[in-house]
Formats: structure tokens, sequence, C-alpha cells
């Protein structure tokens, strides 16, 4: 197996019962890691800044201090360029290797705020700008900055998002960032899930500059790009909810197919997958079968396939079912519920129905705190605590919807 990328696996389980389960827990997780590596691939990333009226004053001002931050982390290997939209398209500057910093940062000084939000022509100028750039090994990304709802160009969330996948399979990733309380986090998340990159939510102006930090130090810490999974489930075996990541249209010859981005050095990517079980002879057999495929840029770019066999144990001794939970998967199991939780609640609060939504909310904080206190576990204690401060004085607006999205995203990926 390549240093580069370390697979495990865990069952919520360690034994099944023979006569078969409906719902098992499977916890896939993968950790990037530097291996052998000599140098960090070459960056090619083109910032995409909405400059629309809402955005003037301290926005504007964080998101060009953030860029210039950008600008000055970079050396004269990679390539960026920089383009902002209101209503209009701007290329600030064209994909060049950042070599004469000081003049880059003083155009992004320049920019000001305009009028609409033009989101599609800001994002796919900056995609074609790094499609320009692309070269084998480079690290690939647009990172797409916006305060506001699409309201010139394209504004369909479907096309939108299908867009964004199309050019994911073709290596290029985008990161959203949605900040404030007046964007569209749906169309802003769903654009980086189909993007393979991350959304954020950035509640403050002053935060701009640090979330750019925390995205670029992943970026100069790739190690495997274009990691792709494939499943395959035996006869026996049926796979009925994936959590964390979309899959594409199950094939009966090629497996269950999942594009999961590019992994970063230390950066530990799960998939928990839901299961059933039918019938199964005693002893341990072969369930699931895996496959990772990636391109490794710890050493220029080369292809690279890990193939991953999981194996279950069934018996009929009910001592052994019943003792051997994993408290691991159990938590992020427990995790995930918490974000299916939010995000029916916030399916209720957008129905009007405040109530049902509260409870929702509720039920699950009071669920995850006794788990928490059973466990004593700090992370499941401060995830109910931050459900009850939802709670708290509660009214449903803009910005609590998107706070309570932040959360079910976080966790829905299990990142700290």
């Amino acid at each position: 197996m390549s240093s580069t990328i370390q697979l495990t696996h865990a069952w919520n389980n360690e034994y099944w019962p023979m006569e078969g389960v409906k719902k098992a827990f499977l916890l896939l997780e993968i950790k990037g890691t530097t291996g052998s590596r000599s140098d960090r691939a070459p960056m090619n990333i083109s910032l995409v800044m909405d400059r629309s009226g809402s955005m003037s004053g301290a926005p504007l001002a964080y998101s060009k201090k953030a860029c210039q931050f950008v600008t000055n982390q970079m050396s004269q290997e990679d390539q960026l360029s920089l383009v902002t939209f209101d209503d209009e398209v701007l290329t600030v500057f064209v994909p060049q290797n950042v070599t004469h910093k000081d003049v880059m940062k003083q155009k992004i000084e320049t920019i000001q705020a305009g009028g609409c939000t033009n989101l599609s022509g800001g994002m796919l100028q900056g995609i074609q700008y790094v499609v320009q750039g692309k070269s084998d090994g480079s690290v690939n990304r647009v990172l797409l900055l916006s305060d506001g709802h699409a309201n010139e160009g394209i504004k369909d969330r479907t096309k939108l998002q299908s867009i964004a996948k199309e050019f994911h399979n073709l290596g290029i990733g985008i990161t959203t960032m949605g900040v404030g309380d007046g964007f569209d986090e749906d169309l802003m998340e769903g654009i980086a899930d189909h993007g393979g990159g991350n959304f954020y939510f950035i509640e403050k102006p002053e935060d701009i500059p640090g979330i750019f930090s925390k995205e670029l130090d992943a970026l100069l810490s790739v190690v495997g790009q274009n990691v792709q999974l494939t499943i395959n489930p035996s006869e026996t075996t049926h796979i009925t909810r994936i959590y964390g990541y979309k899959a594409e249209d199950e094939d009966e010859n090629n497996g269950l197919k999942l594009s999961m981005g590019d992994i970063f050095d230390q950066e530990v990517k799960s998939i928990l997958l839901e299961i059933s079980f039918f019938p199964h002879a005693f002893g341990k057999h072969e369930v699931l079968h895996v496959q990772w495929d990636y391109v490794d840029v710890t050493e220029g770019a080369k292809l690279c396939t890990l193939q991953y066999k999981i194996e279950a144990n069934f018996t009929n001794d009910l001592n052994l079912i019943m003792n051997s939970s994993n408290p691991h998967v159990e938590k992020q199991v427990k995790i995930t519920e918490s974000a299916m939780a939010i995000e029916h609640a916030i399916t209720a609060f957008d129905q009007g129905d405040e109530e049902t939504g509260k409870m929702l909310l509720q039920q699950q904080a009071d669920e995850m705190l006794v788990v928490a206190v059973q466990t004593e576990d700090a992370e499941l204690r401060e995830e109910a605590q931050m459900l009850y401060s939802h709670l708290e004085n509660f009214s449903f607006s803009s910005k609590a919807r998107k706070s309570l999205h932040e959360q079910k995203y976080r966790q829905m990926k299990r990142k700290k």
C-alpha cells in the first residue's frame, strides 16, 4: 500500500447474527500522509470574489486582505488569477506565475464595489482560468466568495451544481465561502459538494482572511488528487445509504462510485455506510470490495490504485453480538444522526412549522448530551451545547438557518 494514503475500516459491531440484520454501520476512513514527499505540488488557483453592492465596506475590505494574503503565500512556480463579479465579470489579473507580488497586491487594492450578483459568470471565468493553467501534478482550485444570491447570469441551482461536477470530473475543485446572512447556503454548499471542494459559512467579515488562510494551508499540503472510491457489495450485502458524500448511480458491473476530491496531509476523510445483511453462514465472510483510485502528487503525478477487502463476522452467540460495539463508530453514527435531525428541523422551519423544528433540535440535543455524559465525550457534549445555544431565545431567521446549516454540513462530513 502506498504511504500517501492510509485506509482503515471499522464496524459499529464486531459480530453480526447469522440470520441477517437490517441495519449495520461501516466507517471507512482515509488519511493523507506526506510519505517521502520532497516538495509540495505547484498551485493553480483562481480567486473569484463578489464585488456586488452589498459587499461594500468591511466585507470587501477583508476580502481584499484575504486575496493579498493568498498572493503572499504563493511562489513563482504557482499560477494565480483573480476574477471579481457584480452584474459584470471583471478580470483583475489573468493566470500568471506569482513573481511580481507587489503589483498583484496593488491591483487587488483597486477593486471597488458594484451592482448585482452574476455568480455564475464569475465562477465560469475562474474555472476557465484554472483550465488554462492545469498541468500534471498541479493543485487546481477555484475559491469562490459571495455574500448574495445569484440574481444575474445562470441562477438555477441544479445547473450551477452540474457545472461544478463537470469540471470536478476534470480535476478542478471549487471551494465556496458564503459571507453574512444574505447568500444562498444550499447553492453554495451544493457547488462545493459537486465541485469536490469545501464549504464555509463566514458569519463576520473580519473572519474572511482566517478562512482563506485555513483553505490555503490545506491546499499547500495536498498529497493525493481526484480521489475516487468504488464499492462493490457481495450478493448477500446491500448498501442502503451513504452519509457524507454523494454516490453516482449504482452500476451492477462497476459498483457504487464516489468522488472525494483532493486529500491533504494529515486530513481524514470518512464515509459512513448503512448496510443490511442477508443470512450468512457462521464465520468471517467478505462482504465488500473497495477500490481507491487517486493521483499521488508527492513525487510528480503518479496514478495509484488500492484494493481493499472488507470482511464481517457472523455468529449465533448472543453474548458476542451484544457486547461487541465499537465506541468510535457509534460516536460517528450519533454525530450523523444529529446532522439528519438538523436537516429535518431546517425543512420544518422552511415550511413555517417552528414548533416541530424546535422539538427535533431539542430531542437531538437531549439524546446527544445523554450519550456524552455516559461516554464522557467532550466533542459530543460540545455539539449538544451548540444545539441548545440555537434554541435559546430562538427566532428563525436567515442567520439562524445558516448557522444550523453550517453545523449540519460539518457533522455530515464528520469534520471537527
